[in-house]
C-alpha cells in the first residue's frame, strides 16, 4: 500500500494529463529511417510531469480521436485513484474541466497552466 502523502503531489484531481504532439519514432533494431508521427503522451500529473505512456498515430486526427476516447477515463484522486463510473461523455468531461478551471491543451486551453508545483 502506498502512503497517502503521494496523493498530495498531484497538481489537481487528475492523476494523469494527456497531450497530442508531433513525434519522431524509430525502431532500434531497424535501419529504416525515423518516422514523423503524432503522439498522445500520457504524463503523471505531478511536478516534473514524468512521461508514463506514449501512443503513436499516423495522423493528428487519429491521435485526437484516441485522446478524446481515453481522456474521459483519467483516474481521479478524489475517486480513490479510479476512473469515473459511469465514464463521462467528452462534453461532460469538458464541462468538468471548465467548472474546475483545469487546463487541458485541447479541451480547455484558455485555463491557466499550474506550473507552481
Amino acid at each position: 500500500m502506498r502512503p497517502k502523502i503521494f496523493d498530495m503531489l498531484f497538481k489537481d484531481d487528475r492523476m494523469f494529463v494527456l497531450e497530442v504532439c508531433p513525434v519522431t519514432t524509430s525502431i532500434l533494431t531497424s535501419s529504416d529511417p525515423p518516422k514523423k508521427q503524432w503522439g498522445v503522451i500520457t504524463r503523471r500529473n505531478v511536478p516534473g510531469y514524468p512521461p508514463h505512456r506514449t501512443d503513436n498515430f499516423t495522423t493528428r486526427s487519429e491521435a485526437v480521436i484516441f485522446y478524446k476516447k481515453v481522456v474521459v477515463e483519467t483516474p481521479r484522486v478524489s475517486l480513490g485513484n479510479k476512473s469515473p463510473d459511469p465514464v463521462p461523455t467528452i462534453e461532460e468531461y469538458t464541462r468538468w474541466l471548465l467548472d474546475e478551471g483545469l487546463y487541458d491543451p485541447l479541451l480547455n486551453s484558455t485555463a491557466p497552466i499550474n506550473e507552481d508545483q
